[in-house]
């Protein structure tokens, strides 16, 4: 994103930003097990861009993607120690 139609999102325009909580069963009483961002500007739905971060595919949260950002970045995996995303 950024300033201009060059952008996939331009932040010179209105947007609405459309964040999604998605459980293991597809229900509101289900675990969590990921959460996904799109962006709709224009009538277009836009995906929330993909990691470039090497070892870290994705662009949505999920466990896997927080553990593999933890490794990438050599912190202490806080979010799984404390349950993961079903917390």
């Amino acid at each position: 994103y950024g300033q201009g139609a060059n952008f996939a999102v331009d932040s010179n325009k209105p947007m609405t930003v459309i964040t999604q909580f998605i459980t293991e069963n597809e229900t509101d009483e289900g675990d969590l097990v990921e959460i996904k961002r799109l962006y709709i500007q224009d009538g277009r739905v836009i995906s929330h861009a993909s990691s470039k971060v090497p070892g870290v595919p994705g662009n949505s949260i999920t466990d896997d993607f927080c553990t593999a950002q933890k490794q990438a970045f050599r912190d202490p995996d806080d979010h799984l120690a404390k349950g993961g995303l079903k917390k």
